[in-house]
């Protein structure tokens, strides 16, 4: 890791009531990304409050949901996001064959619609920065225009988690490590 794990005795006041904030809510603990977020207090006080909503708030199914992080996360090699999200993503109902695939950057065989077409969303998204027509009308009919803005709000905050825990080598413990050279 490139960053220290901050240390809660040596936080100012700012840093502290964003900690207690993150240690007090759903999260638990702070880890990943808050590590290098924290050391610029307005911009984690923000990006905390936007990844809270899209968690823990927001309109898309928490399996969808999930999908959408963990093909962020393999798409973006973000071993922590991955490390994170993967576990969420089996209790939210994402079956451990979808799961295994993505790790393995394969496309995995859905069974469920909704999976196939947010998978197929996400992945189109950050392949090519664009999603074509027919992609963004099938979006819209299945989660309505305020679940496509969710969406593609979930995937740039991701991006931006991955960028971070890459940027700062941020990882899982030992044996903890997806395998991501597929």
């Amino acid at each position: 890791m490139r960053i220290s794990e901050i240390d809660p005795d040596a936080l100012t006041p700012e840093q502290k009531a964003i900690y207690d904030r993150i240690t007090a809510g759903p999260r638990g603990q702070v880890r990943g990304p808050y590590h290098a977020w924290l050391r610029n207090p307005g911009y984690c006080d923000q990006v905390e409050k936007m990844g809270h909503y899209l968690r823990f708030a927001a309109i898309l199914p928490g399996n969808l949901r999930e999908l959408a992080i963990i093909t962020v996360a393999r798409h973006w090699k973000a071993e922590f996001e991955w490390f994170a999200h993967a576990p969420v993503a089996l209790r939210e109902g994402v079956s451990e064959d979808i799961v295994d695939a993505i790790e393995r950057g394969e496309t995995p065989a859905f069974e469920n619609k909704d999976e196939a077409a947010i998978h197929a969303f996400v992945h189109e998204l950050l392949a090519t920065g664009h999603v074509g027509d027919d992609a963004y009308a099938g979006m819209v009919a299945m989660v309505g225009e305020d679940g496509v803005v969710e969406l593609i709000g979930l995937v740039g905050h991701y991006t931006g988690v991955a960028m971070t825990l890459n940027s700062f080598a941020i990882v899982p413990p030992e044996g903890e490590r997806p395998d991501f050279s597929g």
